[in-house]
């Protein structure tokens, strides 16, 4: 990406060595993750531009808007904005204005979502119900005693597969009533001031017991409770529910957490007390597992119809 900072030549060995660390601090603004998308978001930029007879850098708002026009057939308007999110990082980072704030490039965007519409694809939660029957599907095998863990820790924290991925042995204290889960960094808290979960142990679930079992089939002593990519966790999800008899299309590795929250809202549990274990910081976002999973209940027709 272009560089915030302005190169300059033949700089003392110090102010070098300053510039290095503004660009490296600069970075760190945005996560791994998206840094890695911006980095492929802005290559297949260049290569289009390149391809076309156009520049990319500066780009000017027709090369934008034809780039975009070119994606908009087969991409929804969430990653359509990403790709332009990408492009404003790099002017941003040259301290210059930005093609993408230009009304063409807003319109168009605009004209895409009102066309594809904004509805994301929704996946079915694993609720308890369907979390039994996924543990049930796992033997005493290794991997067995691995995606037991997994599945169980991963719905009784309510956990992101990104954040499922990165639980540590040092991040849990166990207590008599079940864990406590230590998050040092997660997407509601991007400058890692640490936020902890309860997590319940559970008659029907037993999360000590399942997180022990892996731990002395792996030999786990230290680090990663489950060393794998957050892909790997969702197939897992995946295959689980397709042994279950389940269509594991309908499954992804954010069903867990749906799933908890789903089977919490069914329970009648407190909105509150939903957001201390998920995290969120909007009670719209958890007032949509409540309203979905209670919409017959007190209905406004009960009376009449």
């Amino acid at each position: 990406m272009t560089s915030l900072i302005p190169r300059q030549e033949s700089l003392p060995e110090h102010l070098a060595k300053g510039v290095k660390q503004a660009t490296e601090l600069i970075a760190t603004r945005h996560s791994i993750a998206t840094r890695i998308a911006y980095e492929t978001d802005l290559r297949e930029f260049r290569a289009w531009a390149a391809a076309n007879d156009l520049r990319a850098f500066p780009a000017s708002v027709e090369t934008v808007v034809l780039y975009l026009t070119h994606l908009a057939n087969r991409l929804k308007p969430s990653s359509l904005a990403r790709k332009v999110s990408a492009i404003k990082f790099e002017f941003r980072q040259a301290g210059l204005p930005s093609p993408t704030d230009a009304e063409p490039v807003k319109a168009l965007l605009a004209g895409a979502r009102r066309t594809k519409g904004l509805a994301p694809r929704q996946v079915s939660p694993a609720t308890i119900d369907v979390i039994e029957k996924l543990l049930a599907t796992c033997d005493d095998s290794r991997r067995g005693h691995r995606d037991r863990a997994l599945i169980a820790l991963g719905f009784g924290a309510a956990l992101r597969r990104s954040e499922l991925a990165k639980v540590r042995l040092e991040d849990i204290t166990v207590t008599d009533k079940g864990l406590v889960l230590t998050l040092p960094r997660s997407k509601t808290d991007q400058e890692g001031r640490g936020q902890q979960i309860a997590v319940l142990d559970g008659r029907r679930l037993e999360i000590k017991r399942l997180l022990n079992n892996w731990l002395e089939a792996s030999g786990i002593t230290t680090g990663l409770v489950f060393p794998l990519t957050d892909r790997h966790i969702a197939n897992i999800i995946k295959s689980r529910a397709r042994a279950a008899g389940f269509d594991d299309q309908q499954f992804s590795g954010h069903s867990l957490r749906s799933g908890f929250l789903t089977s919490a809202a069914e329970s009648g549990a407190n909105l509150f007390r939903m957001m201390d274990v998920s995290r969120h910081r909007s009670i719209d976002s958890v007032r949509g597992y409540v309203r979905k999973a209670q919409q017959f209940e007190d209905h406004a027709g009960s009376a009449f119809m």
